[in-house]
């Protein structure tokens, strides 16, 4: 059984299966990208519940494994040559899953390169946007509905959709 114990995270989210990977995320639009993931690969994870409400993120635990303070990140006990591996930034962690399962990801040059351009495009345009589009509408109120963020969000999004 893999030993976590070298993780400051594990002593907040003490794992019940510490061989499987461990999740650290809340269900928002970011955070369930990884969990997707994990369930469409198969591998077997335990997810562990990061609230907002009680600025779980800002800890000394999770910034142990995020100093970026975001979720979601993951710990895979069984990473690389068979060493435990931290990881965060959606991005990366679902490209890291990719690579370890073989699965959504092709292996000729090009097509891998196509793949990766497209997760990028969504890491760095859509859900930035599209997620300041939702705050803006949901949140800001009528103050912010013309604002010049308000108009750049609807503009990148209705461009999007027209992609």
């Amino acid at each position: 059984m893999p030993d976590l114990s070298a993780f400051p995270i594990t002593a907040k989210w003490p794992s019940q299966h510490p061989e499987r990977i461990q999740l650290y995320s809340l269900p928002t639009p970011n955070g369930v990208k990884v969990s997707i993931m994990l369930e469409e690969t198969g591998l077997p994870y335990e997810p562990h519940l990061v609230s907002f409400e009680t600025n779980d993120q800002m800890s000394p635990a999770f910034l142990s494994l995020n100093p970026n303070n975001k979720i979601p990140a993951i710990l895979d006990p069984n990473g690389p040559d068979g060493k435990p591996l931290a990881l965060f930034e959606s991005g990366a962690i679902l490209l890291y899953l990719a690579d370890k399962t073989g699965q959504f990801m092709p292996q000729d040059v090009a097509s891998r390169y196509e793949t990766i351009q497209w997760v990028m495009f969504q890491m760095g345009g859509i859900g930035p946007m599209f997620g300041q589009l939702g705050f803006f509408h949901k949140f800001a109120g009528k103050a912010a509905t013309w604002s010049v963020f308000m108009k750049r969000a609807i503009w990148w999004v209705s461009r999007t959709f027209r992609m």
